[in-house]
């Protein structure tokens, strides 16, 4: 999942995975967002799309999260994935 905010120099086969249980997100009044593994601060789910980054990193507060941006310092890279799998289609 490449776009021009995103490097293509990223080695997201080597990048560090995790599962998101449903306690992991979590609603503001601008939206959904993540906690950064890296750093802690609100990752909401436009900024991880549209820049690849938490929103610490890109100094912007999420209103009504209580975080001082000034002091977050952050170099992670976040990418979403969404895996499934479907079921066969039954022959009757």
């Amino acid at each position: 999942m490449a776009n021009s905010k995103n490097p293509d120099d990223v080695d997201w086969d080597d990048a560090a995975r995790m599962e998101l249980e449903p306690d992991a997100v979590h609603e503001g009044e601008g939206g959904y967002y993540f906690d950064c593994p890296e750093c802690g601060s609100p990752a909401t789910i436009d900024n991880i799309i549209e820049e690849g980054r938490c929103n610490g990193y890109l100094n912007e507060q999420v209103e009504g999260v209580d975080v001082d941006m000034a002091t977050v310092s952050c170099s992670a890279r976040l990418q979403l994935e969404l895996a499934y799998t479907a079921d066969p289609q039954s022959e009757t």
